[in-house]
């Protein structure tokens, strides 16, 4: 199919905002539910990371870091919206333990009205529940996508990228992590969307791997100075003083050459220990 066509159709959804966020599990809960409640009428898709499902709703009664069901929390303020959940590890980092009752992934939430093709994920780092309690480069890291309007429209997929080592540098599963997203995304026609926490540095070879396969970086080409904010520096100052500093980046948004980018920012709200990005194309 001709990229004039393509470009044509793309143009039948006159135009889009999504918004990507480590939701850092609910941490932040009253400010993260009221910027999704306030953005919830404008947006089409939101791409979350660090989601936990916990679908008994009981999550008032246990102890963790965040809220068990916030992946709950979330559908029942967006009533407008489909969600397609991917989970990466089972009863994640619970003390007291609660086995058999929550789940740790990804999830892109869609608006109803969109024809949706396609919706699956794939593991980008490890596999599901290789997480061994201890060590987090042993977590299973994948990414979850939508096809719309068709396959050779518009894909967009949502990733969060394994954490360790904490350098945020290149390592050979990092390399292999970026590989693995774009041998999927040379598989689909049309344009495509990559967002989420990548958990890497702006200079390293697995961000590089992206640009050279010819998306455009939105936070290189907007000059975006941090993607995790001021509120991260609140929540852990120890992190200024740490072993490799604070850390500016962490997140990214991709776009392939035919996506007409309207506008991109990453606003400093106190709603986790991340910054949305929000694009409108």
């Amino acid at each position: 199919m001709g990229k004039k066509v393509v470009q044509a159709m793309l143009e039948c959804f006159s135009s889009m905002k999504l918004i990507s966020l480590n939701a850092y599990f609910g941490y932040v809960f009253d400010p993260l539910m009221a910027f999704i409640k306030e953005q919830a009428a404008s947006t089409d898709v939101f791409c979350f990371q660090e989601m936990l499902s916990n679908p008994k709703e009981d999550g008032g009664e246990i102890a963790c870091r965040g809220r068990v069901n916030v992946l709950q929390e979330i559908a029942s303020r967006l009533p407008g919206f489909e969600c397609v959940f991917a989970p990466m590890q089972d009863d994640f980092d619970f003390s007291p333990a609660y086995p058999g009752q929550t789940q740790m992934g990804n999830v892109i939430f869609y608006k109803k009205t969109f024809s949706v093709t396609e919706r699956g994920s794939f593991f980008i780092y490890n596999d599901l529940n290789t997480y061994n309690g201890k060590d987090y480069e042993t977590l299973g890291h994948n990414a979850v996508y939508l096809v719309l309007g068709g396959s050779s429209v518009l894909t967009i997929v949502n990733l969060h990228g394994n954490s360790e080592p904490a350098s945020k540098r290149d390592t050979p599963k990092r390399l292999e992590q970026s590989k693995k997203v774009l041998d999927f995304l040379r598989e689909r026609l049309g344009e495509k969307i990559v967002m989420g926490d990548f958990n890497l540095f702006p200079e390293t070879e697995s961000i590089k791997m992206f640009e050279d396969e010819g998306f455009h970086n939105l936070i290189k080409d907007y000059k975006i100075t941090t993607t995790r904010g001021s509120h991260m520096r609140k929540l852990f100052p120890e992190y200024e003083h740490g072993k490799y500093g604070f850390q500016e980046f962490a997140d990214y948004t991709f776009v392939s050459s035919g996506v007409a980018v309207r506008s991109f920012t990453v606003p400093d709200v106190p709603i986790s220990d991340h910054l949305p990005m929000i694009l409108e194309i």
